[in-house]
């Protein structure tokens, strides 16, 4: 070796001597951390540098849900198990005990998601209430908690009927002609419509103009091409490498449209000081008084007000950059979670006729109840309805696992396992969600799993599609109720059927961390008969 070396010049030694040092220090970066479940006894996933446990994930060789569904079966049992996602040792936590613990009872050590984004080549993810850390998201929560409940989704609900309305005469174009649609898209058209005026105050009707901007930017938000895959796997499987670069995930004309537009709506209602019962007429409330007004009648005064004194701020005060992100946030979950959830409710509905007729009836009843009259009130006595909501998102949740990360050292009780500061805990709710064990025969779609309301609450940590504790999602009774009003506006008047196109079971797209069907979701629309 060193007869081989003295031949070459000086100059390419020390090259190749540099090669072999960096190559040596990018090796140990990555596999810094290795060992660390080992030390401790915890069974782990064998990880491999750069890509940790999970390489087929990162490579899109297998999608998020059936990797943790594989190690959930290969690891029956368990209560957690150890795995490295890129560099960063994870908790993969399977026990309903270990779960109410991380939620609720040990809040106080696993506070944040444990995303990162850079503030400044990413501000609308990184200042985003889903996304702030510590004391910042525990302001910001407090004084968003007024914006959604139930009082105030109720003032929302006449906006919510004046989309379904023009929704109305697209469905009876489709049942007529028998025209097989694309339901994804279809919902996907509604909710940005529902999700626009409730949020912007702006009407896109964009069934009529699919190519209005509103629409374009909403799904340039959600569609991923092989640079914004890339950008996302960098950000969740090696968050400090992103940080460093400033890797933005979203995309730069979307973010610019959104920063502009929260920013022009904005200064429009104070100079014209217009007042309207949406979503960002609270904001500017909330930024201009540092607070949102608690209505004395509303059913959540109690509970608004408790989560507001979590909050220390004794001052509060929204930049228009932050006002941008709530807004922008709300609105991609508010559409793409609430599309995803009701394509997947249509497909089953049309799989399970006595499912969709039972649904029907319902709503028969209660709108005779309510001398025919789609209401707040009237959405809400529909309990079957909401039943069929909760089963799809337990056969197919929005999120396939939820994320939280170890912010102070934390021992698992009943355990020699400490985990340290910066460790992250997912919890693969899909996994739980279908397992027999607690959901006997899990493929099948089951609404009377959850008329018990004794049967809800056995499963309240099992079963989690808006997550649970502290951080659960802020939205969640707005999704079921823009949810809901979807679907009795397919139902009052409509059945649904297969279609030659439709697909199922479904096959989901691996390049979609939302679960999403392959192929897409084909369905037909009949006129109910008279009977």
């Amino acid at each position: 070796m060193i007869s081989f070396l003295s031949g070459i010049p000086l100059g390419v030694k020390i090259t190749l001597s540099l090669i072999t040092l960096l190559t040596y220090l990018v090796y140990k970066f990555f596999t810094k951390h290795f060992g660390y479940w080992e030390k401790m006894g915890v069974k782990c996933v064998k990880p491999v540098p750069i890509f940790g446990s999970a390489s087929s994930m990162f490579l899109l060789k297998e999608h998020a849900m059936d990797f943790n569904n594989r190690l959930y079966q290969k690891y029956e049992g368990e209560p957690f198990i150890g795995l490295y996602v890129g560099r960063t040792p994870t908790l993969l936590a399977f026990d309903p005990e270990l779960l109410k613990l991380i939620y609720v009872k040990d809040f106080s050590h696993f506070v944040d998601h444990g995303f990162k984004f850079h503030e400044e080549a990413d501000p609308l993810q990184a200042l985003s209430l889903f996304n702030l850390t510590g004391q910042r998201w525990k302001d910001m929560r407090a004084k968003l908690v007024p914006t959604f409940t139930s009082g105030k989704i109720k003032g929302m609900f006449p906006l919510m009927q004046e989309c379904t309305s023009q929704f109305e005469l697209h469905l009876e174009k489709l049942a007529t002609t028998k025209e097989i649609f694309e339901v994804k898209d279809l919902m996907g058209c509604l909710f940005t419509d529902i999700i626009g005026t409730c949020i912007f105050g702006i009407t896109c009707n964009t069934l009529k103009d699919p190519k209005n901007q509103f629409r374009v930017m909403g799904k340039k938000l959600i569609e991923v091409d092989f640079v914004q895959a890339f950008k996302g796997m960098l950000t969740f499987f090696m968050p400090d490498v992103a940080m460093m670069l400033k890797i933005a995930t979203m995309p730069k004309d979307a973010m610019e449209f959104f920063k502009k537009l929260s920013k022009s709506l904005v200064e429009q209602r104070k100079t014209s000081k217009m007042q309207r019962k949406d979503f960002l007429q609270l904001l500017v409330e909330l930024q201009e008084k540092g607070s949102v007004a608690i209505d004395a009648d509303d059913e959540d005064q109690h509970q608004a007000e408790q989560e507001m004194q979590n909050s220390s701020a004794s001052t509060f005060k929204m930049s228009d950059i932050e006002l941008a992100a709530q807004a922008t946030v709300f609105f991609l979950a508010g559409f793409e979670t609430s599309s995803t959830v009701t394509t997947f409710v249509l497909i089953e509905l049309a799989a399970n006729p006595d499912v969709q007729r039972k649904a029907q009836l319902e709503i028969d009843e209660v709108l005779e109840k309510y001398n025919g009259k789609v209401t707040y009130e009237a959405l809400k006595d529909m309990k079957y309805l909401e039943c069929v909501l909760k089963e799809s998102m337990r056969k197919y949740p929005p999120v396939p696992f939820l994320s939280r990360e170890c912010t102070k050292t934390y021992t698992i009780p009943n355990t020699n396992v400490t985990i340290d500061k910066g460790t992250m805990v997912q919890i693969p709710i899909c996994s739980l969600q279908n397992d027999p064990k607690y959901f006997p025969d899990p493929d099948r779609f089951d609404p009377e799993r959850f008329i018990d309301d004794e049967n809800s609450h056995k499963y309240q940590y099992i079963y989690s599609p808006f997550g649970e504790g502290p951080r659960q999602c802020i939205g969640n009774r707005f999704a079921l109720i823009q949810s809901k009003i979807a679907l009795l506006t397919f139902l009052r008047n409509y059945t649904l059927v297969f279609s030659p196109k439709t697909q199922y079971p479904v096959v989901f797209d691996k390049f979609q961390f939302i679960p999403t069907s392959k192929d897409g979701v084909w369905l037909q629309l009949e006129k109910r008969s008279e009977d």
